[in-house]
């Protein structure tokens, strides 16, 4: 942080780094890219998702291909996030509305939402998060509409993992 800025201004720049924190987060869980997921956490840091999962990063990105192997697609979107910063260390409670589509043929779809409650540390003039764990708030789950997943595959408008079109299409933000 340079001494020169505006107290102000830099408070704006730490919540905007936070914010393209959980925004890579999300879309390194849905690109299932281990990389990205394991670059919003410091190595040492803590996940915890309750009665599923709590252990390091590391072992978050290794469980990756088992909690997500029945999914088709999944699409994490990030809602309302606040924060609170001090100096080189900050809160942040993200609520997000999460979509999954089960693989055929037990083809359903399903929406879950909750908050993020996050512990961040700024280290080598880099914010990363310390420890996260999840509050579960909702689930929806209904059958898959057939006929509309036919509709989007036909727009080529589907897909997870290293073969999403992203990659190929957006080799910029790809190589981050």
């Amino acid at each position: 942080m340079s001494a020169a800025r505006d107290p102000e201004v830099q408070a704006l720049l730490d919540k905007q780094a936070l914010r393209e924190l959980a925004l890579r987060y999300a879309r390194g869980i849905d690109r299932r890219d281990r990389g990205l997921l394991l670059s919003v956490y410091h190595p040492d840091a803590m996940d915890d998702h309750g009665e599923m999962f709590r252990g390091s990063p590391e072992r978050f990105a290794d469980w990756q291909p088992e909690v997500m192997g029945p999914f088709e697609v999944t699409a994490h979107y990030i809602m309302n996030s606040d924060y609170c910063i001090d100096g080189d260390e900050a809160e942040g409670e993200l609520y997000f509305i999460a979509f999954h589509r089960v693989k055929p043929p037990e083809a359903a779809e399903f929406w879950v939402g909750g908050r993020y409650l996050d512990r961040y540390q700024r280290r080598d003039g880099g914010w990363k998060i310390a420890h996260r764990r999840l509050v579960w708030d909702f689930v929806h789950q209904g059958g898959e509409n057939a006929e509309a997943v036919a509709f989007l595959r036909g727009l080529g408008v589907c897909g997870s993992g290293e073969d999403d079109l992203s990659y190929g299409f957006l080799p910029r933000l790809a190589a981050r």
